[in-house]
């Protein structure tokens, strides 16, 4: 699969990601949208930057994280939270959805082509590949018997037999120091902290969008710990 379509299809699948979760939000033609957000409480870092601080390294293990950071897939836990495809419009999942054995099998399996990559993702994937860095990725869902989570990496992102560790819910710091991650890159505060828990690794900020902040906002106050924040990794 070509970056370039990769590229495109990121952008059309992003785009309807968003007016699915945004239906039903309209306003007025009279009515005037004024922005009194802060300033930014953190500091921005672009991939470029990024790739002239690590200009005088040679080779190096990039790690990322998947929900959130290399992919929007908020759409999968939210349809696992709020179906109503069991039986009498119950949920098909049961009473504890996320942790149901039926689901993680499916996220991790015939789901993965829902996920929708993220272009910041993409630019720092292209840059490490470039660099000739190993670059994994450090999940905390849930292992399955099979996934083709790394599959579709492989195809999606171009990077020969990928390497994906699931944690069980449990800290990425033993993973990060056993696989010599050098810079992690992720979006919660879980991330960053397990980086930086970490013998010798640089943690980055993804952001998450608006719209996925309007429904998932736990562990997740960028520039916190004083990390540096990838410029536009909201989309």
């Amino acid at each position: 699969m070509s970056k370039k379509y990769v590229r495109m299809a990121a952008i059309l699948l992003g785009a309807a990601f968003l007016l699915i979760f945004s239906a039903g939000c309209t306003t007025t033609g009279d009515d005037v949208i004024v922005d009194t957000s802060p300033a930014e409480p953190y500091t921005t870092i672009s991939v470029s930057e990024i790739a002239e601080s690590l200009k005088d390294k040679g080779p190096i293990t990039a790690g990322l994280d998947l929900d959130g950071t290399a992919f929007f897939t908020e759409s999968l836990y939210y349809y696992a939270l709020s179906n109503i495809d069991g039986p009498n419009g119950t949920n098909m999942y049961g009473d504890d959805p996320l942790h149901n054995s039926e689901f993680i099998s499916s996220v991790n399996n015939e789901f993965v082509g829902q996920y929708i990559p993220k272009n910041a993702a993409i630019d720092v994937i292209e840059m490490h590949v470039e660099r000739g860095d190993n670059v994994i990725f450090i999940t905390k869902k849930t292992s399955s018997p099979e996934e083709r989570i790394s599959e579709y990496i492989g195809v999606l992102f171009d990077i020969e037999n990928p390497y994906v560790i699931f944690t069980n819910e449990s800290s990425k710091t033993p993973y990060i120091n056993e696989e010599n991650v050098s810079v992690y890159y992720g979006d919660s505060d879980g991330d960053i902290t397990d980086s930086m828990s970490a013998d010798a690794c640089t943690p980055y900020r993804f952001l998450r969008n608006d719209i996925t902040l309007d429904c998932y906002n736990s562990s997740y106050n960028p520039g916190q710990y004083g990390e540096s924040v990838i410029e536009n990794s909201d989309y």
